[in-house]
């Protein structure tokens, strides 16, 4: 015959041994879809960069063969530098909220 008032405490064991394992598989999931959704940030970051990094490009094809028009103006926040646009090949870089994107054109 079992005796089960020499088994005191068992049930806290057994609940903290399960408490254990299931934040030992929610930590082991956070780390792996954090990374994850911190790269589908960046990807939906990047469009707005390379269409800022576009719209440089295309302004330098434009002004170097029909007439010089002012630069693009970015309304979404997004920025881009562009190096001489007479010299080929011509590197824009447009960047939103820290995320770059680079295009390159020869003419």
């Amino acid at each position: 015959m079992i005796n089960f008032r020499d088994n005191k405490g068992v049930a806290i064991l057994i609940s903290l041994l399960i408490v254990a394992v299931i934040l030992s598989v929610v930590l082991a999931l956070s780390a792996i879809f954090i990374p994850k959704i911190q790269i589908a940030s960046e990807t939906k970051n990047s469009v707005p960069g390379a269409y800022a990094a576009e719209s440089a490009l295309e302004w330098c094809l434009y002004v170097n063969r029909a007439a010089p028009v002012p630069p693009p103006v970015m309304n979404n926040g997004s920025t881009y530098t562009v190096t001489d646009c007479a010299v080929s090949p011509v590197r824009a870089v447009g960047t939103y909220r820290n995320v770059s994107r680079m295009f390159e054109i020869t003419f």
